[in-house]
């Protein structure tokens, strides 16, 4: 069994039984393989999880890459990016994030900074994007809107106005998904996005 073909069924196992619950043992006996085989790959279990974390992180890399195709307009690409987040929030496992930030601080770190520098490159690419066609205002300020983005999102995550169950409904993703394409939007991009959000789906 290759490497990443490890790290790919170590990150599932994470998530259904928490990191905290899944020893090396439990790991080598779940993938079918030898311990030897598994710590000819990972030093002890902490490197296991920093690799399966960043192994998860690339995965993820899709998510935000499908805001900057190049067939796509930018309002086309916020509309496959929707889809492709509505997957990502009905996989989410809240106690294989409690479980990282609690026993590993420092991969737990490592992985919001990575993730906090991917959202931002991905939503100011967009946003300069749709300036440029015409569909977002003229007067926005990319940097501004791409803080405030995030911003919003770690705010609803950590605040607890929002339940785990609220955080977790596409419903609300949708909501909030509605509230940023409208304060970005130009007129021509209103006009096209009311044209095509029908095809937005919550699963």
């Amino acid at each position: 069994m290759e490497k990443k073909e490890i790290l790919e069924k170590v990150i599932k196992l994470y998530k259904d039984f928490g990191i905290k619950s899944v020893t090396m043992d439990d790991a080598a006996r779940k993938l079918g393989i030898s311990k030897k085989t598994l710590y000819q790959h990972f030093a002890d279990k902490s490197e296991m999880v920093k690799e399966a974390i960043i192994s998860e992180l690339d995965n993820r890399r899709s998510s935000l890459a499908v805001l900057n195709d190049e067939n796509n307009n930018a309002i086309q690409d916020l509309l496959n990016y929707f889809d492709t987040q509505i997957n990502i929030i009905l996989d989410y496992k809240p106690n294989f994030i409690y479980d990282l930030k609690k026993y590993y601080p420092g991969i737990y770190n490592t992985y919001v900074k990575i993730k906090r520098e991917r959202i931002l490159e991905g939503t100011k690419k967009n946003l300069e994007k749709g300036k440029k066609e015409g569909l977002y205002r003229k007067d926005l300020n990319v940097d501004i809107i791409s803080r405030l983005l995030l911003m919003r999102i770690e705010g609803m995550i950590h605040s607890g106005i929002f339940s785990t169950q609220e955080l977790l409904s596409p419903e609300v993703f949708k909501e909030i998904f509605y509230y940023h394409v409208y304060g970005i939007v130009s007129e021509k991009g209103r006009k096209y996005f009311e044209e095509h959000k029908d095809i937005l789906k919550t699963k």
